[in-house]
């Protein structure tokens, strides 16, 4: 599985997507796909990044991936909401580093333009063009079609590649595949 299979992770505190794909981004399987419940904000932030770790370990010892793909950090108008983004980003990071499997970070404009046409592409949007990839697959959250996108962008991409930071990437017309 290791050589073609990628992990894409949308990250967060509370609540984890989580997908992993083979193949090309013309001919993806998805091999599985959800999200990873950390706890409720009652419980400590430390208790639910231990499990985000254990979590995220799991999948990686399950799938063997060529690398883990996450969005890339961006700052929003919540300082707090950003922070412990990247707290989970972080603990993430080092988990993969653990298993030594490589990160590609992609900014999030990027993905929803190689999935959606338009980086400023809505998540209703970009949740119905993975569903229609994948045979009209239905989510359990926005966090698991976030992530199936973010697999899918990390299939056209080598597992050491730096993505780029300017330009259109392809974009998907309703119920078309991914291009490389």
């Amino acid at each position: 599985m290791g050589q073609s299979c990628v992990l894409g992770v949308d990250p967060g505190t509370r609540q984890v997507g989580w997908a992993v794909v083979s193949g090309t981004a013309s001919e993806a399987r998805r091999l599985g796909s959800g999200v990873l419940r950390l706890g409720e904000s009652s419980h400590s932030l430390g208790a639910r990044l231990q499990r985000l770790r254990i979590e995220i370990s799991a999948l990686l010892k399950q799938h063997r991936p060529r690398q883990l793909v996450l969005e890339s950090a961006y700052f929003g108008k919540n300082a707090r909401s950003a922070l412990r983004l990247g707290e989970s980003r972080g603990v993430i990071m080092v988990t993969a580093e653990e298993y030594q499997v490589g990160v590609l970070e992609l900014p999030p404009a990027l993905v929803k333009r190689r999935v959606a046409g338009s980086g400023a592409a809505t998540k209703e949007q970009v949740a119905r063009l993975v569903s229609a990839q994948f045979g009209g697959l239905e989510f359990e959250a926005e966090d698991e079609s976030d992530a199936l996108a973010i697999a899918l962008c990390g299939l056209l991409a080598p597992a050491h590649a730096h993505p780029p930071t300017r330009g259109r990437g392809p974009a998907l017309p309703p119920g078309a595949s991914l291009q490389s």
